[in-house]
C-alpha cells in the first residue's frame, strides 16, 4: 500500500464577508488587511468570477504580497474570458495561483483552445451551472487534457479524471457535527486518486469559520492515512 494524496486544501469562497467582522476579523482590522489575516489561518481561497473579472495586474501583485509563501488562490474564470488578457492580469500571482475554476454558462461549449490556453496558467477544473451536464464528446476531451469537473457534494458522484492535477468539491458550510465533517472529508478522499491537489470549497455568503477550522484539522489528520487498496470506490 502507498500514499495516494499529496495535498488537501480547505477554502472559503471569498474572504470579504461582512458577517466575519467582529466574529473572525477583529473590529478594528483595516479592510486591506483582511486577506493577510485570513491567510494566516487558512491555506487557500476561492475568488468568485465577478471579482476576478475586475482584477488588475497591480491588485494581483498586492494580493501576492499579502499572503504567506504557501498560500494559494483558486480563481473562478468566465468561459468567454480572453486567455491572453487573463494571463497578463493573473501573472503577478505567480506560484500563488493554485488553479482556475472555468465557469461555463448553460450555453457555453467546451473550447479545446481555451482549455489549453488557460491550462498554461494553472491547473483547471470545470464549474458547471445547475442542470448543465457533460456530454460524451466533452468528457472525452476533458479526459485527454486531464481536467475534471467541480463536484457539488450533494449531487451524485464526481466527474474527476484520475490524472487531473486538481480536483474540486463544493459544499455549503451548514450545521454539521465534527463526525459529519469527517464523513465529508472521507467522501472526497474516497473518490480522488493519484497525487493531486484536492480542494474542498466551503461556499455560501459567510462560511462558518469554526466549521472551516474543524474540517481543516480533520483533513490534515486523515490525508496522510489514505492509502491505495483494492476496495470499490462506491
Amino acid at each position: 500500500m502507498t500514499l495516494q494524496h499529496s495535498e488537501f486544501l480547505v477554502a472559503a469562497r471569498g474572504w470579504q464577508h461582512p458577517q466575519w467582522c467582529g466574529n473572525f476579523y477583529p473590529d478594528d482590522l483595516p479592510e486591506d488587511w483582511r486577506l493577510a489575516y485570513y491567510s494566516n489561518e487558512f491555506r487557500a481561497v476561492v475568488v468568485p468570477a465577478a471579482r476576478v473579472a475586475v482584477l488588475t495586474a497591480d491588485e494581483a501583485e498586492r494580493w501576492a504580497e499579502d499572503v504567506h509563501e504557501e498560500f494559494r488562490f483558486y480563481l473562478e474564470v468566465a468561459g468567454d474570458e480572453d486567455a491572453a488578457t487573463l494571463a497578463e492580469r493573473l501573472g503577478p500571482l505567480n506560484h500563488h495561483l493554485g488553479g482556475i475554476l472555468l465557469c461555463l454558462s448553460e450555453t457555453d461549449n467546451l473550447s479545446e483552445s481555451l482549455l489549453r490556453a488557460v491550462g498554461e496558467l494553472a491547473p483547471v477544473c470545470i464549474a458547471l451551472p445547475a442542470g448543465r451536464e457533460i456530454f460524451a464528446a466533452e468528457q472525452k476531451l476533458l479526459g485527454q487534457l486531464g481536467i475534471g469537473v467541480v463536484w457539488p457534494l450533494a449531487e451524485g458522484e464526481p466527474v474527476w479524471q484520475d490524472d487531473a492535477p486538481l480536483v474540486v468539491a463544493r459544499t455549503e458550510a451548514g450545521a454539521r457535527t465534527p463526525r459529519q465533517w469527517r464523513e465529508v472529508v472521507e467522501t472526497c478522499l474516497r473518490f480522488a486518486t493519484g497525487k493531486q491537489t484536492l480542494l474542498l470549497e466551503i461556499a455560501g455568503e459567510a462560511p462558518d469559520i469554526e466549521a472551516m477550522r474543524t474540517v481543516s484539522i480533520i483533513a490534515e489528520l486523515l490525508t496522510p492515512a489514505v492509502v491505495t487498496g483494492t476496495e470499490s470506490r462506491g
